[in-house]
């Protein structure tokens, strides 16, 4: 039986590979032997019907970051902490809800947004229970109609 989480994962990564206007927002990182992928988009540009399956509010004012940890091509599990900072300074610590199918692991979490502001992103990401953290950031902008 599929996993809805990882139709999810596939479906954002689909949809970002899909809109040239959001092909830039996915982005990715190496680190030695891992590669991590990441990116954030409004949920309001989740298809009505994913966003119903999988409990997500389609809104001009949330947002959804996904990462996916990659060692050798493959998705690896591993700890993934996300905290969005605003202009203001205002931190938003995101919890990443780790989804999986068929050997597939991303992590995906929800956040507030305001239409025309930035976030920062910015996650650690521990691929060993225990071993080295590796951190990345990135800032998105909001528009709206995304």
């Amino acid at each position: 039986m599929s996993n809805p989480g990882h139709r999810l994962t596939r479906w954002v990564a689909a949809l970002l590979v899909a809109l040239p206007l959001l092909a830039t927002a996915q982005q990715s990182e190496r680190f030695g032997d891992y590669e991590i992928h990441y990116s954030a988009i409004p949920t309001g540009m989740l298809n009505a019907e994913v966003a119903r399956e999988y409990g997500l509010m389609r809104s001009r004012t949330r947002g959804i970051v996904m990462i996916t940890i990659l060692r050798d091509g493959q998705a690896v599990p591993g700890q993934v902490d996300i905290i969005a900072r605003d202009d203001n300074d205002e931190l938003t610590e995101i919890p990443a809800e780790r989804v999986r199918e068929d050997g597939w692991i991303s992590y995906v979490g929800t956040f507030p947004i305001e239409a025309g502001a930035a976030r920062i992103f910015e996650i650690d990401v521990n691929p060993h229970a225990g071993g080295e953290v590796y951190s990345v950031a990135f800032r998105q902008t909001f528009h709206p109609g995304e």
